[in-house]
């Protein structure tokens, strides 16, 4: 295990800082040597185990936490919620070279938010970590796709939403935040969340990182409108609140 300060206190301020963990060392020189390009970026600690990961997560709070399946599965997927415990503003993305749909819904209901194949393009891993920092659920799509498989038909769930709740869920799905969210329908963000989490309550999720896939999985298997980019109001148009 490796921890480390940085180039000062100005550098790990403006860094989104990050804990790599692997259990194969070589790979784990070849992230961080990756990651070191890209000033916007600062490893900030290192793992080869799911006990070096909590320890680095408590001497050195990281914004995310790159992991590999293997460290989480031989946990049970613990070690992402006890990540979560120690400081939950941190996010964790999947990093995996084969994963069972099943072992994609446990780190998902654990509070993983990203998932990422190692096999994929190195620019991939840079589109997966901004939108992780935004809190925005980042999936590669052929985990995408097997999660699909692996739920249920939740079209009569979906039914059971009223028609603001079905309308939240859908822009929950696009990866908006409440107050974005907030914004478009010109409803307070606390408003928003009261939504969200009768959404949750409702279908029996957990995050949203879940509802998000329940949503696609709906579209997929029903006849509604698809999902479609939303226009969010300029700053300069006055709000409504509902």
């Amino acid at each position: 295990m490796r921890t480390r300060r940085g180039d000062g206190k100005h550098a790990l301020q403006e860094s989104v800082s990050l804990i790599i963990a692997d259990d194969h060392p070589l790979f784990l020189l070849g992230l961080r040597t990756f990651l070191e390009q890209h000033t916007n970026y600062c490893v900030v600690g290192e793992a080869n185990n799911a006990d070096q990961i909590l320890r680095c997560a408590q001497q050195m709070p990281a914004d995310i936490v790159i992991m590999d399946l293997s460290i989480a599965r031989s946990t049970d997927f613990k070690v992402i919620r006890q990540l979560r415990t120690i400081n939950p503003n941190t996010k964790v993305l999947i990093l995996t070279g084969y994963a069972t749909p099943e072992m994609l819904v446990n780190s998902i209901r654990a509070g993983a938010i990203g998932y990422l194949s190692k096999e994929s393009d190195p620019s991939l891993l840079l589109l997966a970590l901004q939108s992780i920092q935004q809190g925005k659920p980042w999936i590669q799509r052929e985990f995408t796709e097997r999660l699909l498989q692996a739920l249920t038909n939740p079209v009569p769930g979906w039914r059971q939403l009223s028609p603001r709740e079905q309308e939240v869920l859908r822009l929950v799905a696009q990866g908006l935040s409440n107050k974005e969210i907030a914004r478009l329908l010109q409803i307070r963000p606390g408003t928003v969340k009261e939504h969200v989490t009768r959404i949750l309550r409702k279908l029996n999720l957990r995050n949203r990182t879940e509802a998000t896939l329940y949503a696609l999985r709906v579209l997929e298997l029903s006849d509604l409108t698809p999902l479609t980019p939303p226009t969010l109001p300029t700053q300069t148009e006055p709000l409504r609140w509902h």
